[in-house]
C-alpha cells in the first residue's frame, strides 16, 4: 500500500472514530466524571445479592437513562427533594413542601422507568 493510501485510510480511521464522540459525550452531558462513577458504586452497592459485573453494566445504563432525562444541574436538586422526603419525625415535616413532592415524584418516576428498561428485576 503505497503512503498516499494509508494517509487516506488512517485520516477515515480519525473522522470516524472523532465523528462518535459528540454522539457518546451527548449520553452524559454535563455530568462529570466523578458524578457518573459515584451513581454507578452507589447503585452496585444497593444490590449486594446479584452479581457484580451484571450490575455495573444495569446501574451504568440506568446513569445513561438518568442523564438522558435530568440535566446535571437539576440531579442534585431532584436527589435532594426525594431523599428529604423520607426524613421521619418533626425535622421531616418542614421539607415536605408540594414543590418538594413534585420534584421527588419526578425524580422517582424517572429512576423507575430506567429500572424498567435496563431489566432491574424487584
Amino acid at each position: 500500500m503505497n503512503d498516499k493510501k494509508k494517509n487516506t485510510n488512517k485520516m477515515l480511521l480519525a473522522t470516524l472514530l472523532l465523528g462518535s464522540l459528540p454522539l457518546a459525550m451527548a449520553q452524559v452531558a454535563g455530568y462529570p466524571t466523578l458524578d457518573r462513577v459515584l451513581f454507578v458504586e452507589e447503585c452496585v452497592r444497593n444490590h449486594p445479592d446479584r452479581l457484580r459485573q451484571e450490575m455495573i453494566y444495569k446501574c451504568t445504563c440506568l446513569f445513561d437513562h438518568v442523564a438522558e432525562r435530568i440535566p446535571h444541574a437539576q440531579f442534585s436538586e431532584l436527589e435532594t427533594a426525594a431523599n428529604a422526603l423520607s426524613i421521619a419525625g418533626e425535622r421531616g415535616s418542614t421539607v415536605r413542601t408540594d414543590d418538594i413532592r413534585e420534584r421527588a415524584k419526578r425524580f422517582r418516576a424517572v429512576m423507575s422507568e430506567g429500572r424498567k428498561s435496563c431489566l432491574f428485576q424487584p
